[in-house]
């Protein structure tokens, strides 16, 4: 009998048929712990995406309350202005001082001379912006306003706490006048604005439209020039057929013509200090289209022309 002895051997944490009956208990505590363990994962893989939302939520939350802070501002102190119209005889309340949220703007200050600008156009451009108060003013709005006006070429605009807007305004800056109605800034750019009073005094010049900043360059270039023989310039002018032509403060034209115009500049100059400063002071009209000389018609008699190699 003992050599046909079988030996067993078995888990108590196992759920087999051949497991003995005195260690269930052992074996139903095991099966309760790993159903709990389940659930338990499972608890946590459903909670997660709740998380996620709820962030998302509260992020979102924080933009559009940054975004919209004006008009949130606003509507809480028209509420809050209502308060002490509550009464509620049973609580005796102390009385507190209602906090202002939305400032009234008190100050605007000027970070930039005014040339051009009046004071009068910023300031009617702020009595409407004001009214909204310190958080309620929308600067960015306003900066974009205050630029369309033709003498401001860039402005800026930035709240101070707690009750004063900073501005500050790039002027357009006119260094000469186009085609008698239109200025010219230091950039070649064309823009149109009332003039203040000094504009009449800028170089004229003239040319097809798309060329201003062309002209203004040759302008600078021949004004460099002639500064050598004390000639200032008074117009630059070029023609729909690329012909330039130079006008001095001492009223002589000087006619360029399509081709090489800086060269035969440069040859008027140089026959300048070559001994004909007299000739040229009495002349009206130089004309420099030839290829070896040019011809001087004097003022006195301006069909009278000498040609000079």
């Amino acid at each position: 009998m003992t050599g046909n002895r079988r030996s067993t051997s078995f888990s108590a944490y196992s759920a087999s048929a051949d497991v003995p009956q005195d260690f269930a208990p052992i074996r139903a505590e095991n099966a309760a712990r790993g159903a709990t363990a389940e659930v338990s994962a499972v608890d946590v893989r459903r909670r997660k995406p709740w998380w996620l939302l709820a962030l998302a939520v509260i992020g979102l939350a924080v933009v559009l309350a940054n975004h919209y802070r004006g008009i949130i501002s606003d509507t809480v102190a028209e509420y809050a202005a209502l308060l002490p119209a509550v009464n509620i005889p049973a609580i005796n309340m102390p009385e507190f001082d209602r906090p202002v949220i939305n400032r009234t703007i008190n100050t605007v200050r000027m970070e930039s001379p005014l040339t051009n600008v009046t004071e009068q156009e910023v300031r009617s451009l702020l009595a409407r912006y004001t009214e909204s108060g310190f958080l309620g003013v929308d600067v960015q709005d306003l900066k974009q306003e205050l630029e369309q006006n033709p003498w401001i070429h860039h402005a800026s605009v930035r709240r101070v706490w707690p009750d004063a807007l900073v501005i500050r305004l790039e002027e357009e800056q006119g260094i000469a006048r186009w085609r008698d109605s239109q200025l010219l800034n230091i950039e070649g750019e064309v823009f149109s604005a009332p003039w203040r009073g000094g504009e009449s005094e800028l170089p004229g010049l003239s040319g097809p439209q798309g060329m201003e900043s062309q002209v203004l360059q040759r302008y600078r270039q021949y004004e460099d020039m002639l500064a050598g023989i004390e000639m200032s310039i008074e117009t630059v002018a070029l023609d729909g057929r690329g012909s330039w032509q130079i006008e001095t403060t001492d009223g002589l034209t000087l006619k360029l013509g399509r081709t090489q115009p800086d060269e035969r500049l440069a040859r008027f100059i140089s026959v300048h200090d070559r001994g004909m400063a007299a000739e040229i002071a009495a002349a009206e009209i130089v004309d420099l289209r030839y290829n070896n000389g040019f011809s001087v018609s004097k003022r006195s008699a301006p069909t009278d022309t000498v040609a000079s190699r």
